[in-house]
């Protein structure tokens, strides 16, 4: 097999890698602790379930509230000082978490993370939209996925080597570890961005750069193109992402199969998006968006194909086959929405306002993560489980029709953003340093 995501790295520029790097920091800090929140809340500070799931909503609803706040502080002071505070704030938030002995602490830690969490999403957007264009963005784009999932899963063997119920001290430090990857990455973050200088020109085909006086999301809302980008960014996240830590493992539940299914699903999820990304980074990059999202809805549907196949099964390594299957299909069409959506939205961006276009774009998936695990509760709650599957299978379906006509709608969404195809595969392309020439985009 081929790797093509390290010839992709190395066409980066170098402050892009270190971005990556930093990245890969966070998210092992982040899968030290993800698997166990609901088990360390509950188990060993005594917290009802259902307040430990409900904290998981409020994380949602808080990063709902974080995206477009840090998209806005980007482009009016600064993406540098913008990820500092992000990055703190995302330390203090997780580290809360070790010192949790009541609901209102929880709720508190939760706020704060969840603020941080929106908010780092609008800022790696950022700085990689700023570094790089063309084919050489989608490519960052989709090794910054698998910079994510790789640190993930490496934490996540950690940590479930490291947790023990029967040693709480055990949970606070690896709570505490966690807040210390944020501050080594947040500190490679800003280093990396470093200082401010001459502004970098608008993209002509991006269209005018906004006036001083659009200081607020008027200028996005006014977008028709990237509204219809949003739209279709939550109804994927609905039947998509928002299903995949509640719904999915619910089904699971409900139809009373091991409960160590789900485990060896996300490994092999988690697995697969490695493998896709890092044999075939260039070529997805080279795809126009629309294609991808429909690609990604085409295969969400048949992970719900799968799970409908599992729920009508009998016998019990069927069952554990299909669903372990379903959660490896769903990795297809996270590897290419990982690249499409977030090339496509900083392909509409002109530089000036990108900050808040990527801080809707982050508004709009914590929508769909919002709105996705209420669905899902509802379907999982009637007597027939299937019915889950069904309904969002056809939402799949919807999305992959969505897709192809936001192709014919959007031209930027048929084409990979302004690729300068030869330059980049003939080594380094030849893109000046964003990070280097703008620290923050300021409309000043």
């Amino acid at each position: 097999m081929r790797f093509e995501s390290v010839a992709a790295l190395g066409k980066l520029p170098p402050r892009t890698r270190v971005v990556m790097g930093a990245n890969l920091v966070s998210s092992v800090g982040t899968g030290l602790v993800q698997p166990f929140l609901v088990l360390y809340l509950t188990r060993v500070r005594g917290l009802s379930v259902g307040t430990a799931t409900a904290l998981i909503s409020v994380i949602a609803v808080a990063s709902l509230v974080g995206g477009p706040v840090a998209g806005r502080l980007a482009d009016g002071f600064g993406v540098r000082r913008t990820a500092a505070v992000a990055m703190a704030t995302a330390a203090v938030g997780t580290a809360g978490f070790a010192l949790v002995t009541t609901v209102w602490g929880a709720v508190l830690a939760g706020l704060t993370y969840g603020l941080a969490h929106g908010a780092m999403l609008s800022v790696w957007n950022v700085v990689i939209a700023r570094s790089t264009e063309g084919e050489g963005r989608s490519a960052a784009f989709g090794l910054q996925f698998v910079a994510l999932n790789a640190g993930v899963g490496l934490g996540g063997v950690l940590g479930g080597v490291f947790a023990s119920t029967a040693d709480p001290g055990r949970f606070q430090l690896l709570y505490l570890c966690d807040g210390l990857s944020f501050l080594v990455a947040g500190t490679l973050l800003v280093l990396a961005i470093g200082g401010q200088r001459a502004p970098v020109p608008s993209d002509p085909h991006t269209g005018p750069e906004p006036t001083t006086g659009d200081r607020g999301y008027g200028v996005v809302l006014r977008d028709r193109r990237l509204l219809k980008v949003l739209v279709l960014t939550v109804a994927l996240t609905v039947v998509g992402y928002g299903q995949l830590e509640s719904s999915i493992p619910g089904l699971v539940a409900v139809q009373d199969m091991d409960a160590r299914i789900m485990a060896w699903a996300f490994v092999a999820n988690t697995c697969c998006i490695v493998l896709i990304q890092a044999a075939a980074v260039t070529r997805i990059s080279r795809t126009g968006p629309a294609v991808l999202l429909a690609a990604t809805a085409a295969s969400w549907a048949g992970c719900w194909l799968l799970l409908l196949l599992a729920t009508t099964s009998e016998r019990t390594a069927l069952e554990a086959a299909l669903i372990v299957g379903a959660l490896a299909v769903f990795a297809v069409g996270e590897a290419l929405l990982a690249v499409a959506l977030p090339t496509l939205v900083n392909g509409l961006a002109p530089d000036a306002v990108r900050g808040r276009y990527n801080g809707a774009y982050s508004a709009a998936m914590s929508t769909g993560l919002v709105i996705g695990p209420l669905l899902g509760g509802q379907l999982l709650g009637g007597a027939h489980a299937w019915l889950l599957p069904v309904v969002l299978g056809l939402g799949c379906v919807g999305c992959a029709g969505g897709a192809l006509l936001l192709g014919r709608q959007v031209p930027e969404a048929r084409v990979v953003a302004r690729s300068a195809r030869d330059t980049y595969d003939g080594g380094t392309p030849e893109v000046p340093d964003r990070l280097e020439q703008l620290e923050g985009g300021e409309v000043r």
